[in-house]
C-alpha cells in the first residue's frame, strides 16, 4: 500500500496494477466501500486491455484519512482524486467511478476538466431522484456496530445482499474474503454514515453535465436495487459524448460472467479521447 498527502495534509492510500508506462485509468468506489472492492482479477483484465490500474480508497474508509467533524461534500472527494493525481504526477487519467464513485466522477470531470481523458459512469445517477435503496443504506446504519471481525463479515454480507444480479449468484465466498480484509485493513464505523450525507446533499447535475467534452461509457444493470437504470439513460441524454449499455439481469455490482465486456467497453470508451 501506498499513499499521497494532499496539500491539505490529508492521506489517500492507494495501489497500482500495470506498468507506469500504460495510459493511467483510475477507479473511484462507491459509498462505504474500500479499494478492495474493484477485485484484482477485474483491473488484471483493464491491464490487459493496454492501461495502468490505480485504485484507491476514499476518505472515511480504509486507509485514508478520517473525518471525524464531517461537513464535507461529493466536490471535496473529487478534489481528493484530483490531488491523487497530484500526488502520482499525472496530469490526467481516465476516470472509472461505481455508485458514489460515479458521482464523484462526474464533479472530477466538472469541477478539473483538464484532468480528466475519459468517464467510465457505472450505475450511478446525475442526482438523487433515481435513488431508490435509501431506505436500505439508511438501515445500515441503524444496525449495532460488529464488535468482532466475523460479526463484520456477517455484518457486510447482510449489507451487500442487495447489490445483487436478478441473473447471476453473488459471490458469497468472495464477500466473505473481503469483507475479513476490510475489518483487517481498519473499517471506520462512522465513516459510511459521513459520506452519506455527503451524497444526501448533492447538487442536481442534469444541465451541468450537457457542458462535458469527454467520452463516457455509461453501464447499468436492469435489476438493481439501489439506484434507477433510469439514471444511466439520463446520463445518456445529458453527456453529449457518451454511450449506454444496460445489462439485463445485473445488479448493482460486477458479476464476473460479465467482467469480459465491461472491460471491453471501458478500454473502448477510453481509446475514444485518444
Amino acid at each position: 500500500m501506498s499513499f499521497v498527502v494532499t496539500p491539505n495534509g490529508s492521506r489517500i492510500a492507494w495501489d497500482a496494477f500495470g506498468s507506469e508506462d500504460l495510459p493511467p485509468l483510475v477507479l473511484i468506489q462507491g459509498y462505504g466501500a474500500q479499494l478492495l472492492g474493484w477485485r484484482p482479477e477485474f483491473c488484471e483484465l483493464l491491464v490487459q486491455e493496454g492501461f495502468r490500474v490505480i485504485r484507491f480508497d476514499n476518505r472515511d474508509v480504509g486507509q485514508s484519512q478520517r473525518y471525524p467533524e464531517g461537513g464535507y461534500e461529493l466536490s471535496d472527494l473529487a478534489d481528493d482524486t484530483a490531488a491523487l493525481l497530484d500526488g502520482l504526477r499525472l496530469d490526467s487519467a481516465h476516470i472509472v467511478g461505481q455508485s458514489m464513485g460515479g458521482m464523484v466522477a462526474q464533479e472530477l470531470a466538472l469541477r478539473h476538466p483538464d484532468r480528466v481523458r475519459s468517464l467510465g459512469l457505472v450505475y450511478t445517477a446525475p442526482s438523487l431522484r433515481y435513488f431508490w435503496g435509501r431506505d436500505a443504506i439508511e438501515g445500515r446504519l441503524d444496525a449495532a456496530a460488529p464488535a468482532s471481525r466475523d460479526e463484520f463479515v456477517a455484518h457486510y454480507r447482510a449489507a451487500e445482499a442487495v447489490c445483487r444480479s436478478a441473473a447471476y449468484p453473488q459471490d458469497v465466498e468472495w464477500l466473505t474474503d473481503v469483507g475479513a480484509q476490510i475489518w483487517e485493513r481498519g473499517w471506520e464505523p462512522d465513516g459510511p454514515e459521513r459520506q452519506l450525507r455527503a451524497v444526501l446533499a448533492t447538487v442536481d447535475r442534469d444541465e451541468v453535465l450537457r457542458s462535458l467534452r469527454v467520452p463516457a461509457t455509461i453501464l447499468a444493470g436492469d435489476s438493481d436495487q439501489l439506484i434507477d437504470p433510469a439514471a444511466s439513460v439520463r446520463l445518456r441524454e445529458v453527456i453529449p459524448e457518451s454511450t449506454l449499455t444496460i445489462f439485463p439481469g445485473m445488479g448493482h455490482e460486477l458479476p464476473e460472467p460479465l467482467w469480459g465486456e465491461i472491460t471491453a467497453l471501458l478500454a473502448a470508451g477510453a481509446r475514444r479521447s485518444q
